[in-house]
């Protein structure tokens, strides 16, 4: 894969001046969606979309594209998964007018239509065909060199729709997202309602990689705003946490029996616990093996 990136010499940074690109960011005008993209999207970068069936990308980014073209930038979504008028059928759903939408899989007729478009969505990347005698890992190359390049030579946002096995693994190589500037996913929240999605950020070369929570409906996404992670306790916090719930055992029923079950830990987990606290001289060992009881030392 060939993608156009010139050669250059060391030069310091301090010298380099940074293309206007950089700094003009398209906005859709709907606050959530221009802050989850980094405070807009910048013109000629390339993205994937994945998600398991159902979970929305057809949705998201048609309104995505809706928001774009009503704030005056010129958006193209291009399919080969759904023909013309089921894709119509789709948009007058969510109240998405001002699409241009087409049932194009043509890797050069789709550069060809980037000079014209400030934004494209392929949808699919497993749809894309081309007049060429390729095979699938050749023709994998071909478009992607081809799109990615073309989006950067005409300063025209690309997104990548990519299928996804039923296990959640992409289908085909990583080439794509590893070509590609920003990996997105949306994925259904395990701990919300049916509607509840998460979209993740995995990857993204020109701003941070943030979860966004976010509900599926029938007129379309409702973003709620980044969602918050909570940080895992580090492993002397935890050992910390364990050793204080076993020192406030009843005694003298402290066992390691006892332990895994109350504190939910495997049998060497709860060994471990306890032989720590035995040798600082908090508990006093009675009996042996699994049967053994431990009691607190008196202080005083």
């Amino acid at each position: 894969m060939k993608l156009d990136i010139q050669k250059s010499k060391f030069t310091k940074v301090s010298e380099i001046v940074i293309p206007s690109v950089f700094y003009n960011r398209m906005k859709t005008g709907i606050e959530e969606f221009d802050a989850m993209f980094g405070e807009g999207i910048l013109p000629g970068s390339a993205f994937t979309i994945t998600a398991q069936a159902g979970c929305g990308k057809t949705t998201l980014l048609l309104q995505l594209m809706e928001a774009l073209a009503n704030n005056g930038y010129e958006v193209g979504y291009a399919s080969g998964e759904e023909n013309q008028y089921q894709l119509a059928f789709t948009c007058k759903r969510l109240n998405v007018k001002s699409v241009q939408i087409a049932n194009e899989t043509d890797v050069d007729v789709l550069a060809k239509a980037m000079q014209e478009l400030d934004v494209l969505v392929v949808d699919s990347f497993q749809a894309l065909t081309t007049k060429n005698k390729l095979n699938h890992a050749e023709l994998e190359r071909y478009a992607v060199s081809t799109l990615v390049n073309a989006a950067k030579a005409n300063e025209c946002t690309l997104f990548f729709v990519m299928h996804l096995t039923k296990d959640g693994k992409l289908k085909g190589s990583t080439l794509v997202p590893h070509a590609v500037d920003v990996n997105v996913q949306i994925m259904m929240d395990d701990e919300g309602d049916e509607q509840d999605r998460i979209i993740s950020f995995y990857k993204n070369r020109f701003g941070p990689t943030l979860d966004y929570t976010a509900s599926m409906t029938s007129k379309g996404f409702k973003l709620s705003g980044r969602r918050e992670v909570v940080k895992a306790p580090s492993k002397a916090a935890r050992k910390k946490s364990i050793e204080t719930k076993i020192m406030a055992m009843d005694p003298p029923n402290i066992t390691k029996k006892r332990i895994m079950k109350d504190l939910a830990l495997s049998g060497s987990q709860a060994y471990l616990a306890l032989k720590e606290l035995t040798d600082a001289g908090k508990l006093v060992k009675y009996g042996r093996g699994d049967d053994a009881v431990f009691k607190r030392v008196k202080v005083g």
